[in-house]
């Protein structure tokens, strides 16, 4: 169900309605995907469609408190876990195949014992146990859009979507401005949260980046964090996975592991760096933050915005 063309003159509730019916139809194209072993993307596509659906939600909650169910966001959660593991996987395995040539003869039995692990975990989390996540999604979908499609509008009009989304928007930016102040040097977790804000900002003004210039200026901003942060997130998710790995390797292999583990170390640490140099200690943060500051200015000043038909964002994160 593509956006309408006058989403930003509607009614909130009626506008998210939209947006949501729009994202479910993404993860419903997606989630076939999902079963092809020759689609390189569409674990990836399916698994950030739901990210979308489910943070739209999330942020929404309290505007389509009566449709939307907390058990539809624990639901949507669980796609996520569930399909996790095989991609954590599939992104290990190919920063690995990266290494390889540049590895000294004795670490290769290491790396070749990692790269076995991996493709174990990647297996674990495909064939079968994807199936059963579609056949579920596909089962849960169809309920949820029956009871978001049906809704009965309320007989008083409620907020315009460009007043809420404002509000929506200064409040995800607070929290967002919140984890960097709280994030002193803490390379996973506080990152993560970093990433995870960023990651709400985006999805919640996309909808709106083809309609408003500054929108689509953000995504692009937010897309450039994701960047940064997602490459540190993948070493810190193959930094814990490595640590369990060397707690199992034979003599022949824990060489091979180490030095894996201090690649992907360095990796993480040149991640950090630049993220600290363009985003904390340079203008990229502040640069968000005050384009989010101006968004919603520009949102409360309804009558000043374009008029022209959203675009559907394409699964890039």
């Amino acid at each position: 169900m593509p956006l309408p063309a006058d989403l930003l003159r509607r009614d909130a509730e009626e506008a998210v309605r939209l947006i949501a019916l729009d994202l479910l139809s993404q993860a419903r194209e997606a989630a076939p995907r999902c079963l092809d072993p020759e689609d390189a993307e569409g674990l990836h596509d399916f698994r950030v469609s739901i990210r979308r659906l489910r943070s739209t939600l999330s942020a929404w909650k309290g505007l389509l408190r009566g449709v939307v169910k907390k058990r539809d966001r624990r639901t949507l959660a669980g796609f996520q876990k569930r399909t996790g593991r095989g991609r954590d996987a599939e992104v290990a395995l190919v920063w690995l195949e990266e290494q390889v040539d540049e590895l000294e003869p004795e670490h290769r039995p290491g790396c070749e014992w990692v790269e076995e692990r991996l493709r174990s975990a990647s297996l674990a989390g495909s064939g079968d146990s994807n199936e059963m996540v579609c056949a579920d999604f596909a089962a849960w979908a169809g309920g949820f859009e029956s009871r978001v499609a049906d809704r009965v509008p309320a007989a008083a009009a409620g907020p315009p979507y460009t007043e809420a989304l404002a509000e929506r928007l200064d409040s995800i930016a607070h929290r967002l401005k919140a984890c960097v102040t709280g994030l002193g040097d803490d390379r996973k977790r506080g990152a993560h949260r970093v990433r995870i804000a960023g990651k709400r900002l985006r999805y919640l003004v996309e909808p709106v980046g083809a309609e408003i210039e500054l929108a689509g200026t953000m995504v692009d901003r937010c897309k450039q964090l994701q960047d940064v942060l997602g490459t540190l997130n993948d070493a810190n998710v193959l930094d814990d996975l490595l640590g369990v790995y060397l707690d199992d390797a034979s003599p022949a292999s824990e060489a091979g592991v180490v030095e894996l583990a201090r690649l992907n170390a360095a990796r993480a640490e040149a991640s950090y760096r630049l993220f600290r140099l363009d985003w904390l200690d340079g203008a990229g943060m502040q640069a968000l933050l005050d384009e989010a500051a101006a968004l919603a200015s520009q949102l409360r000043d309804a009558d000043d915005l374009p008029d022209r038909r959203p675009t559907r964002p394409r699964a890039s994160g």
